[in-house]
């Protein structure tokens, strides 16, 4: 692989839109139309390919550069959700507390809202109810119907019994 003694703008500009997930043409395209001075030859796709290639000039600067921007995200996330938890937490006795002012409302729907706002953080939220379709049959409806058939199966092989002890004779 060649190393390189430093990288250039348009090295830098593919190590960035290749992160994001540009595909080579596009890459290509992007440097031939934001350096057209630095190479008088442009770049081709291949070019581009080659240099992310096993053995490609940037090759290795890329695993580094995804490495680092891997860690930049994930830190940047961590302290995005901490942020998030804090202001979450300041605000919400200052939720709560507006929530049981507007339960002194004068509009009974607003203090309406205000209580089943404040019982669904307290209690949780009412389950739904599910109800069962009037078409299914009953326990009772199963257990009668299984009798039912029951007796018609006894009544069938006591027939086919008679019918064999009179053959039998």
């Amino acid at each position: 692989m060649p190393k390189l003694k430093h990288l250039t703008e348009y090295h830098k500009k593919a190590l960035e839109l290749k992160y994001k997930g540009n595909p080579y043409q596009d890459i290509a395209e992007i440097l031939n139309s934001q350096f057209e001075k630095s190479r008088k030859a442009g770049f081709t796709e291949q070019t581009i390919k080659d240099w992310f290639k096993e053995s490609g000039t940037l090759c290795e600067v890329y695993k580094l550069y995804e490495q680092e921007m891997d860690e930049i995200h994930r830190e940047t996330i961590d302290a995005i959700k901490k942020a998030g938890v804090r202001i979450r937490e300041q605000n919400f006795r200052i939720a709560n507390e507006m929530l049981v002012a507007l339960i002194g409302s004068e509009n009974d729907n607003v203090k309406l809202g205000a209580i089943r706002e404040l019982l669904d953080r307290v209690e949780g939220k009412p389950k739904e109810v599910i109800s069962v379709d009037d078409k299914r049959p009953s326990y009772e409806q199963i257990i009668r119907d299984l009798e039912r058939e029951e007796e018609e199966y006894k009544k069938e092989n006591e027939n086919d019994d008679d019918q064999a002890v009179g053959k039998s004779a």
